[in-house]
């Protein structure tokens, strides 16, 4: 078995269970702390006003989200792996780049007079390593072709995997995280 494997995929956006599952939780929670800091000040026997409100915010947002996933990437979006010995590093593609860069752009001219705007452009996160001493287990989705990498509390990151790697990239994940004590 080779010790290091490189490889590129283009994962679906809009039909991406877990997009979809990233995308409601942010959400919720976000909506969730905003609404009860909202409730804090207005009172809250207003609470159904409130939620309505932010109800129909994050339905928006998630329109607003899919349309661009959809419509700007063409639900497909491209992810460069490179699996070794120290860990898993994860690049986005060169199209999927040029637009992040951009959005930072235009970020970081509305941004530039606040105390973040010089440093807007070191949060691309273009590129995203995980070390193996990081990751405590892993789960994988046969029907998704995904290996999720988690520390003990949340997940790292996830390795979308082709039908031709599928296998050896398990075995090496297998090999380098170890079996969790139950």
């Amino acid at each position: 078995m080779s010790e290091e494997f490189s490889w590129d995929v283009r994962i679906p956006l809009v039909s991406n269970v877990y997009v979809l599952l990233d995308i409601l939780i942010v959400l919720l929670v976000l909506s969730l702390g905003l609404a009860g800091i909202v409730l804090s000040f207005v009172g809250f026997d207003k609470v159904y006003d409130v939620l309505r409100v932010f109800v129909i915010a994050d339905g928006f947002v998630i329109l607003l989200l899919y349309s661009v996933m959809g419509f700007v990437f063409l639900n497909r979006f491209q992810l460069i792996y490179h699996i070794d010995s120290e860990g898993v590093q994860v690049r986005v593609g060169e199209f999927e780049s040029s637009l992040n860069r951009a959005a930072w752009r235009v970020s970081s001219f509305v941004q530039r007079y606040s105390f973040t705007g010089g440093r807007v452009h070191s949060l691309m996160n273009e590129e995203h390593f995980t070390p193996w001493s990081s990751v405590t287990r892993y789960f994988y989705d046969p029907k998704h072709r995904v290996v999720s990498l988690t520390d003990d509390i949340r997940p790292l990151m996830r390795i979308y995997c082709t039908k031709d790697n599928l296998d050896d990239v398990l075995e090496f994940v297998k090999m380098k995280v170890p079996e969790p004590d139950e």
